[in-house]
């Protein structure tokens, strides 16, 4: 379904109104349009993509990340609501996601983020009157992997909506960093918007280090943060060594169960299932 041509010069100031495009990547299209509208894709070379949400759109783009760049720009137009899921695996990756968001229209993003030496940034424009940003974020890490992620929402007219909410699990010598930002600027009067950061911890050896931060430039609104950190102890898995459940398996329930919660906010269950059995062939190759 994607659109996809070789950049040029001439194209390249117009080929991304949010990311500059890298010099020789490849820009692909995908114009999304209508309602009930679902696209899949795998992404399996750098490259640049830019999905367009015309007015009035309903739609959902689940894509599966498989390579070492991406940029990706959402570009939604008055009164579209769109959800981009994105589940990235394997390694080495740097993920550039940024949207835009036009009056009245919802932009939900859905990421999963598996892959070591993983460097994730997100961030939209609330651009538009009453528009909403969802950004609901899933990560895990193992072994001596690293994963550097950062969710920022900007709200630039009034009454925008919307959250930040990441959850990262780590075990053995795992380590990451989540930034979260909720901006507000001097025209963003009326804004509701939280930032939730949670942490799970399976070993005294992993680190994850949530790093919130508010800025607003205006008054007459409401924004807040929350953070919780979760670490398992040995007294927990004797727990459920006593009742016959061995360590590695009760790990693996810790890991399912915490992630579990945002992967039950899709709305299809065949997306519920395949980020399932990602999250499951991961912990399955230790």
């Amino acid at each position: 379904m994607l659109q996809r041509r070789d950049i040029t010069a001439s194209e390249r100031s117009l080929a991304g109104g949010l990311l500059p495009v890298v010099e020789g990547r490849t820009i692909s299209i995908l114009p999304v349009s209508g309602t009930g509208i679902f696209v899949r894709e795998q992404i399996e070379e750098d490259l640049h993509l830019m999905i367009t949400a015309a007015p009035n759109t309903r739609a959902t783009v689940f894509l599966e990340v498989h390579c070492a760049g991406l940029d990706l720009e959402v570009l939604v137009e008055p009164d579209a609501d769109i959800t981009v899921i994105c589940l990235q695996e394997g390694s080495a990756c740097v993920l550039r996601q940024r949207g835009s968001i036009a009056e009245n229209a919802t932009l939900r993003w859905h990421n999963v983020s598996l892959g070591a030496d993983l460097t994730q940034e997100l961030v939209n424009d609330v651009a538009g009157r009453n528009a909403t940003s969802a950004v609901e974020w899933t990560s895990y890490v193992r072994g001596s992997e690293r994963q550097k992620l950062s969710a920022r929402n900007v709200f630039a007219a009034a009454d925008g909506r919307g959250e930040i909410h990441m959850r990262s699990a780590a075990e053995e010598q795992g380590k990451a960093t989540q930034e979260g930002m909720i901006e507000i600027g001097k025209h963003g009067t009326g804004t509701e918007t939280y930032l939730t950061q949670e942490v799970l911890m399976l070993d005294p050896t992993a680190k994850v280090d949530a790093i919130p931060a508010l800025e607003i430039h205006t008054n007459d609104v409401r924004a807040s943060h929350s953070a919780s950190v979760s670490r398992i102890t040995p007294e927990d898995l004797f727990y459920f060594d006593a009742r016959g459940i061995e360590a590695i398996e009760a790990r693996k329930m810790y890991v399912q169960g915490f992630l579990g919660d945002a992967i039950d906010t899709l709305e299809k269950e065949e997306d519920r299932e395949r980020i399932r059995s990602a999250i499951e062939a991961k912990y399955a190759s230790k």
